[in-house]
């Protein structure tokens, strides 16, 4: 094997772990530092392919739009609104990174999302390992008992919630639930795990978009075990995308799951 073969082998792994690294940098707000890191690796691409080199503008598209979506998160605390509807406003600001990283797929004329069709209801899926396992069922039953298996988690702690069903509470609950789980899979399901998928396969892209995902929520407050269980929700989100071919059976139960995080307590909502 030529030197120049065993570099095209060994970019996208080199590739793969600054992902991770860039993510978990990000979260830690030390964006000099990625940024350097990018340029280095973005410079030394310019000698291999066009497919080398898109990964590395998204990830400096996801960098730059996160560090706007932050800024962006300061000066909407500043408005003289609800606490709930900034809450709201912020998520909508996920809208950024994502914009700026379809806009360069379209510079690159690469595909934004592979999975943006209407889902294969029928497809299988294996526990516990996506492709294969002890059991294999339909992605449609899959998804039903996923989402009853979640309900009868946070029941309990359902019923220890004294939420008044006010149409301020309910607007709150389906707002940010649908707009969180949209946008989320959109990101993370969509684009990052086309991007990972073109760059490396199903199943490294399913593990290392999924642990990225995870650790994404760090800056968020939660503890590294907390990202860690979102890793793993990553995972089954990720594997029922690649294996539906579509998007949509993940923003469904991400809907459903943000749901239930609201109506127990977990992602506050204030009287």
């Amino acid at each position: 094997m030529s030197k120049l073969e065993k570099q095209k082998n060994t970019l996208p792994f080199i590739q793969l772990i600054l992902f991770l690294a860039i993510i978990i940098i990000v979260q830690y707000k030390l964006f000099m530092l990625a940024f350097t890191v990018l340029a280095i690796f973005i410079i030394y691409s310019a000698i291999t392919g066009k497919q080398k080199r898109v990964f590395l503008w998204m990830l400096a598209g996801y960098t730059i739009g996160y560090v706007i979506f932050l800024f962006g998160d300061r000066l909407i605390e500043l408005l003289p609104f609800h606490i709930n509807i900034l809450m709201i406003l912020s998520r909508m600001l996920l809208l950024i990174p994502i914009i700026i990283m379809m806009y360069i797929a379209y510079k690159f004329n690469e595909k934004m999302n592979f999975y943006w069709t209407k889902p294969n209801w029928q497809a299988k899926i294996s526990f516990p390992f996506i492709w294969t396992g002890f059991h294999s069922i339909s992605i449609k039953l899959f998804l039903i008992i996923a989402i009853s298996i979640n309900i009868i988690s946070f029941f309990p702690f359902i019923l220890q919630m004294s939420h008044q069903l006010s149409t301020f509470f309910i607007l709150f609950l389906l707002l940010f639930s649908s707009i969180n789980a949209i946008l989320e899979e959109i990101l993370w399901r969509g684009i990052i795990l086309t991007r990972l998928v073109d760059l490396a396969g199903e199943k490294t892209a399913l593990l290392i978009s999924s642990f990225a995902f995870g650790l994404s929520h760090l800056i968020l407050g939660y503890s590294f075990l907390t990202c860690m269980l979102f890793s793993i929700g990553g995972i089954f989100y990720a594997g029922m995308t690649i294996r539906s071919g579509s998007i949509y059976p993940a923003i469904i139960w991400h809907f459903i799951f943000n749901i239930l995080m609201i109506a127990s307590g977990l992602i506050p909502f204030i009287n």
